[in-house]
C-alpha cells in the first residue's frame, strides 16, 4: 500500500530577494510559472547565509551575477496557503530585501 507522507517545513521559512538594478536604476524583474513579475529570490537553502541564497537565487532565475549591497526592506507574510509536491500547507516566511547590482564588466 504506497502511502503519502506529507513534508513538515518549519513555522517560519526565510527567504531572501534581490532588487538589482542596472546602470539607468532599472529594476530586473523574473517571470513566474503563472505568468506573473516578482523579484529573482526564494527560500534560503540549509547552509546557506542570507547573501549566499540571493546571488544564487537570482542566478538560477536570471542567469545574472550580482554583487549583494545593503538590506533595503525585511518584510513578512502572515498568511499560510496550500502547498504543492507533498507540502500540505506553505507556513508564513520572513522575506530579506537587498540592493544588488552587476559588478563592473559583469
Amino acid at each position: 500500500m504506497n502511502q503519502i507522507h506529507e513534508k513538515i517545513l518549519p513555522t517560519h521559512i526565510v527567504a531572501a530577494a534581490g532588487i538589482v538594478l542596472n546602470e539607468q536604476e532599472e529594476v530586473l524583474l523574473v517571470n513566474t510559472y503563472n505568468d506573473g513579475w516578482v523579484l529573482p529570490g526564494g527560500q534560503v537553502e540549509v547552509g546557506e547565509n542570507l547573501v549566499e541564497a540571493v546571488k544564487r537565487e537570482v542566478f538560477e532565475e536570471s542567469g545574472i551575477k550580482i554583487e549583494v549591497g545593503e538590506v533595503f526592506c525585511i518584510s513578512s507574510n502572515t498568511a499560510v496557503y496550500a502547498g504543492y509536491d507533498g507540502v500540505k500547507t506553505v507556513p508564513t516566511k520572513v522575506i530579506f530585501d537587498f540592493i544588488c547590482k552587476k559588478p563592473e564588466g559583469g
